[in-house]
């Protein structure tokens, strides 16, 4: 079985919150104010960021970037949830900022089925549990994953942001 394999060999590593913060653009932080009042980038599980501090040095399990929709600029993608609740109300939320001229324009995603997020680059194969078949990612996308449980692939197509299951 296929277990978080792919998915762990490309998660990236937990920095502070406020420099992923720095690193999410000013009009996509206000974006996001204005959808998510009170949102901070997710908290990850204690097992998660040991693997983030011991195994994937410099990247973040809460903020990626690369080009989602093909077209060669740089777009940013966040897994969120809402400022400080009970952790029986915590709800995640995955946030993409696709770069449009002098701005972006957001995605907004509930519940993606994850408490991190790691970058498919372009041209890197992958499994769709949900048909059954192997498939190569056409632009970098964006997935989501619960450490050593399973996970979904978020891929841009024809406008929007369509998922499958892409681990177990």
């Amino acid at each position: 079985m296929k277990l978080m394999i792919a998915p762990v060999l490309c998660l990236l590593l937990y920095p502070a919150a406020s420099l992923a913060q720095k690193q999410l653009p000013k009009s996509a932080r206000q974006l996001l104010s204005r959808r998510l009042p009170g949102w901070r980038f997710v908290d990850v599980s204690p097992e998660v960021r040991k693997f983030f501090k011991e195994e994937m040095k410099g990247k973040s399990p809460a903020l990626i970037t690369g080009d989602f929709d093909g077209d060669k600029r740089l777009d940013y993608a966040a897994i969120v949830e809402r400022g400080h609740v009970a952790p029986s109300e915590r709800r995640f939320y995955l946030a993409i900022f696709l770069r449009r001229g002098a701005g972006y324009k957001m995605h907004f995603i509930k519940r993606p089925n994850g408490e991190y997020i790691y970058l498919a680059k372009k041209g890197s194969s992958d499994y769709n549990y949900e048909t059954d078949k192997e498939i190569t990612y056409a632009n970098d996308s964006i997935c989501t994953g619960i450490f050593e449980k399973g996970g979904s692939s978020f891929v841009y197509y024809k406008g929007k942001f369509v998922s499958f299951i892409s681990s177990d």
